[in-house]
């Protein structure tokens, strides 16, 4: 009867696993199947030959997001719904590095998670997540002139 549990439990781990396994390897390839059409898209309608990052933006509407170089290096950014596209040259915006640093004046102890070119409406920013204590915090920086447009903080789960 004992030996029975055993088995029992030790079947019931190994299908918890094998699920849990599958969930993320489901996961994982829909996460590469849309970097795939992120890359293709940017380089079928866009001036991008080289891609140097993939990203998701989920807002109101979610954007695939492309940076990449043109063949002259000049750097650009692409946001793609669904088949429509916008391009924007990375020189005509606040770069992240200095987007991140004023945060860091504010929040020294941030631990940055990303910062992705977010686009809300016609309004594009930089959506920065970063965790700080027991929260986790969103801010929106305007690309153009670097005005923070809204925040937003989440207490971070007990565990």
């Amino acid at each position: 009867m004992r030996k029975s549990w055993v088995y029992g439990a030790l079947a019931l781990l190994l299908v918890v696993l094998c699920s849990a396994l599958a969930l993320y390897l489901h996961l994982r390839g829909q996460q590469r199947a849309i970097e795939e059409q992120g890359k293709a898209l940017a380089l079928s309608r866009t001036q991008i030959t080289e891609v140097t990052s993939v990203g998701t933006y989920y807002g109101k509407q979610d954007y695939i997001v492309i940076e990449g170089k043109t063949e002259d290096g000049e750097k650009l950014v692409a946001w793609f719904h669904g088949e429509q596209g916008e391009v924007e040259k990375m020189s005509r915006l606040i770069p992240r590095e200095n987007v991140l640093e004023a945060l860091a004046k504010d929040h020294p102890g941030m631990q940055l998670i990303h910062i992705i070119p977010a686009k809300q409406d016609n309004s594009k920013a930089w959506e920065v997540l970063f965790a700080e204590g027991d929260y986790f915090h969103y801010y929106y920086i305007d690309m153009y002139n670097g005005k923070f447009l809204k925040s937003y903080q989440l207490q971070k789960a007990d565990t």
